[in-house]
């Protein structure tokens, strides 16, 4: 319930931002480039993690997984602020997979083993502390991506007589899944220490993929979701004008904050708050080293 009330007093807060902007077309203004390419300082990183399936209308339970990924893009940073306060936003494409295979953890035989492809684009940013020798930059990240769940065992098959209509029913869920590419939405938070032309990162991504895409609900949803942050930036921005040194620990705590509260009520209805289906989800701890050229 708090995290209900919470994302509609952010909507209720934006409102009369996006008032100002009505008069300039026939809708929203968004006034935001979120997903427009543009050339930077090319990057390549590799990410690899463990995690864990979820379902919640499924009796059966995923096995754990393990995460291999690769992202190539272009990454842009302003110049800083006085007190080394720096601007950064990075965009990408990227290629996963996720998979029993790839995790050390012997698998249940209670457990259903699945392998994941998935491919999309994604937008990373944040403000960051530029030291001498190094920055630190926590981060907020969204993507978008095509993600195809190849099932390598049943519930049928790996449940008792007793639970058989149970395994029926998750059988039914899991084949709208199985071998189809499905559209989905990633939120990832976590921090990157850069020395330079390398950097490490660590984060943590949740991941919702759609069973299917009803286009109405999923762009209410969008907007009401966009809204929140949309207000989320006018505070943050003045936070920064007041205090610089404490902007990126506030924009980094506020905005994955509220991504993780938005990603928890789409578990349950995958185009929150309107009543949609529900989907397959990914919780999932992520390692990873940059190359930036």
């Amino acid at each position: 319930m708090f995290k209900k009330i919470f994302l509609l007093v952010l909507v209720a807060l934006s409102v009369p931002a996006f008032a100002q902007n009505y008069q300039k077309s026939l809708g929203w203004d968004w006034d935001d480039d979120r997903w427009h390419w543009k050339t930077g300082q090319p990057f390549i990183e590799v990410n690899w993690g463990f995690g864990s399936p979820d379902h919640k209308k499924l009796y059966s339970k995923f096995s754990d997984v393990g995460l291999a990924e690769i992202k190539l893009g272009f990454a842009n940073y302003d110049d800083p602020y006085d007190e080394g306060i720096q601007y950064f936003e990075m965009k990408y494409a990227f290629l996963s997979q996720i998979a029993n295979k790839l995790q050390s953890g012997k698998r249940k035989l209670s457990e259903l083993p699945s392998e994941m492809l998935r491919f999309g684009f994604g937008r990373r940013d944040g403000y960051g502390y530029n030291f001498d020798n190094i920055k630190i930059l926590p981060y907020v990240q969204s993507a978008i991506g095509w993600s195809k769940i190849e099932m390598k065992d049943w519930p049928v098959s790996v449940m008792l007589a007793s639970s058989m209509q149970n395994a029926l029913d998750d059988t039914e869920i899991l084949k709208r899944y199985d071998k189809n590419f499905r559209f989905g939405t990633i939120n990832e938070g976590g921090i990157n220490f850069s020395f330079g032309m390398v950097s490490l990162n660590a984060g943590y991504e949740a991941t919702v993929i759609f069973p299917r895409y009803v286009f109405w609900k999923h762009l209410g949803s969008y907007a009401i979701e966009m809204a929140g942050l949309r207000a989320l930036d006018k505070f943050i921005d003045e936070v920064i004008d007041a205090s610089p040194l404490a902007g990126p620990i506030v924009n980094f705590l506020l905005k994955n904050g509220y991504n993780y509260a938005f990603y928890s009520l789409k578990k349950e209805k995958m185009n929150w708050p309107f009543n949609t289906e529900t989907p397959i989800t990914y919780e999932t701890i992520k390692l990873g080293i940059t190359f930036t050229f």
